[in-house]
């Protein structure tokens, strides 16, 4: 498909966004791979440094995956990056987590932070918490708040320093649901030491509205 797949969508009619179950399919483990693969590209990036001969070599290398994968383009509903939100292949860029416990005002999990999200000096950017906190409040959101909505706002209150390769908890809250608004809070733990926090509000989204 052509680089322009994105503007093949209907005018007037935003793509419809869902939170879906993945599908245990050829093409999917197939996927899931891919991205495991270009995750340990970005983190084997970050640590390293490369003499000229390795970085030429591998940039000629990159290219050639990324003129393949341009062949592939399709348009936003089709893409298998959002086809599964709390299980599967998930998206190369956001942070990696898994899910132990999910009711319906509370969820549960785990994540390890890669030497991809190192800040400097043993800890993550500070800026990888808030890409966390609004991937998972707003996966948590669509599955047992308000389906369709938006990050209204988020703050993130950074406690201690968090640190690189540790198995650390993520747990969340739905705290209330009113109108078009659901009001979500998490925490990210290193045992019972505290990290960070999070408060956010999600907006439902009205017919129509992008």
């Amino acid at each position: 498909m052509s680089q322009n797949a994105a503007e093949q969508e209907p005018p007037g009619n935003p793509p419809v966004w869902t939170v879906r179950t993945a599908l245990p399919t050829p093409e999917g483990e197939a996927f899931g791979e891919l991205v495991d693969s270009v995750r340990r590209v970005q983190a084997a990036v970050s640590a390293s440094a490369p003499p000229l001969r390795v970085a030429q070599a591998l940039s000629g290398r990159l290219r050639d995956a990324a003129e393949l994968l341009e062949e592939h383009e399709v348009t936003e509903r089709e893409r298998l990056v959002g086809g599964a939100a709390l299980s599967g292949p998930g998206h190369p860029i956001l942070v990696p987590y898994e899910l132990d416990e999910l009711t319906e005002r509370e969820l549960r999990g785990t994540v390890r932070f890669s030497r991809v999200h190192l800040g400097g000096n043993g800890a993550v950017h500070g800026g990888m918490l808030p890409l966390l906190f609004d991937d998972l409040l707003g996966t948590f959101v669509s599955m047992r708040g308000l389906p369709l909505s938006r990050t209204a706002f988020l703050t993130v209150n950074y406690r201690r320093i968090t640190p690189v390769g540790r198995l650390l908890r993520l747990e969340a809250t739905i705290d209330a649901v009113e109108g078009r608004k659901t009001s979500v809070t998490g925490r990210l733990l290193d045992g019972d030491a505290l990290l960070a926090d999070a408060e956010a509000l999600f907006v439902q989204l009205r017919p129509g509205q992008p």
